[in-house]
């Protein structure tokens, strides 16, 4: 691992600084959500007085793993002066935004994808990149009001991902975009180009697992010695799979659905069940893609068992971050008892320290892989 250099670049991409000498760096990316970063560095060091919020910071000249200061912090004791900057990743600026729907008589009042019409009642569902994509348009890049502008390039629609659609209404936007990137296995993020300026595109990830021969399989193992250490928790203290959707009506009156998004109705120990405020949308069988079953199936995703595998990956691993693998793609894991798991890169934090450095990887299971994953884990003797 090479310690890289940290630019600093105004909200134009007008490069201001670079810092070469600093106390710690730690950067966290996600592949669907928001990640975070922290500079600590002498105050006094060259190119420090150029960190004030607002502002990008680079890593070397990657736009990828950049980010934006939040909060300052300068302290001072007898060993010196020191300045801590924290932040986010720069999908960060979606947290900016809501989803603020059309005012039509078509849409109910939701922000609806695909977007209803007198002549669309009955909308297709679209690709999971045309979702992220036409969200990221109408709220930050070609906003209806043009106040909510956040200067960046969408780049084309190529129509990738599963199909569905989506609504929402006044929620935060970087939440609707994990969201349907979750459901969608689907990852996206906001990065800076040559430029400086700012872009939005999908991260489909590549397929590096073991089970396929069309590119280089990427294999995490104690035994091989690209990893140092491995960890998997489960954890079921919000999880929740069988959802009583609410819809259209008052009282007695109202719509009410049962809804699931596993194969078949959980029942016994393994059911657990919860009320879902869908507001006024109709049934299903209404003639109309934006239904209460698929709201449903949409809000039920957020209660989801809690699984997560993170390594730390060997300062010597024969697979190199940002060349062999990189953050969304399908790797497999190989533990010393032989099980075999597929797993999503779906956050890399990378750390400098003047004595140590590294790279921390959580691992996710996309959906077609979820159940041979954790069968393989539970098959693993403790």
């Amino acid at each position: 691992m090479k310690i890289p250099a940290v630019r600093i670049l105004d909200t134009d991409g007008n490069f201001l600084a670079e810092i070469d000498t600093y106390t710690s760096l730690y950067l966290k990316r996600s592949w669907q959500g928001v990640g975070e970063f922290q500079l600590v560095a002498p105050a006094n060091a060259p190119g420090v007085s150029e960190l004030k919020l607002y502002r990008y910071i680079m890593l070397d000249n990657d736009g990828h793993r950049a980010g934006i200061i939040r909060s300052l912090q300068y302290s001072e004791d007898e060993r010196g002066a020191v300045v801590s900057v924290n932040g986010v990743t720069l999908n960060g600026l979606a947290a900016q935004r809501i989803t603020v729907p059309s005012n039509d008589a078509y849409n109910g009042g939701y922000d609806n994808i695909p977007s209803l019409s007198a002549e669309v009642t009955t909308p297709e569902p679209v690709a999971a990149e045309t979702i992220l994509k036409t969200y990221a348009a109408r709220h930050m890049a070609q906003p209806e009001d043009s106040t909510r502008l956040i200067p960046m390039t969408v780049i084309p629609d190529q129509e990738r991902g599963m199909k569905t659609v989506w609504m929402s209404r006044y929620e935060r936007l970087d939440t609707v975009l994990q969201k349907a990137a979750e459901y969608c296995d689907m990852g996206w993020e906001i990065y800076l180009d040559e430029a400086g300026g700012l872009c939005f595109d999908i991260i489909p990830g590549t397929d590096h697992s073991a089970s396929q021969s069309e590119n280089n399989p990427v294999l995490f193992s104690l035994d091989f010695e690209s990893i140092k250490s491995l960890d998997h928790s489960q954890d079921l203290s919000s999880y929740l799979n069988l959802g009583y959707a609410a819809g259209a009506g008052e009282g007695h009156d109202r719509t009410v659905m049962k809804v699931t998004n596993e194969q078949t109705e959980p029942t016994a120990f393994t059911r657990f069940e919860t009320f879902l405020d869908c507001g006024d949308l109709a049934i299903v069988e209404s003639d109309t893609a934006m239904s209460l079953t698929e709201e449903g199936k949409h809000q039920l995703k957020e209660f989801e068992k809690q699984e997560s595998l993170t390594a730390v990956v060997a300062p010597e691993s024969s697979f190199s971050y940002g060349v062999d693998w990189a953050l969304g793609d399908l790797v497999t894991i190989i533990s010393r008892q032989g099980a075999s798991l597929d797993t999503r890169v779906t956050e890399v934090a990378e750390r400098y320290e003047s004595t140590q450095m590294g790279i921390d990887v959580t691992f996710g299971t996309a959906p077609l892989h979820l159940g041979r994953v954790i069968q393989s884990l539970k098959n693993i003797p403790r």
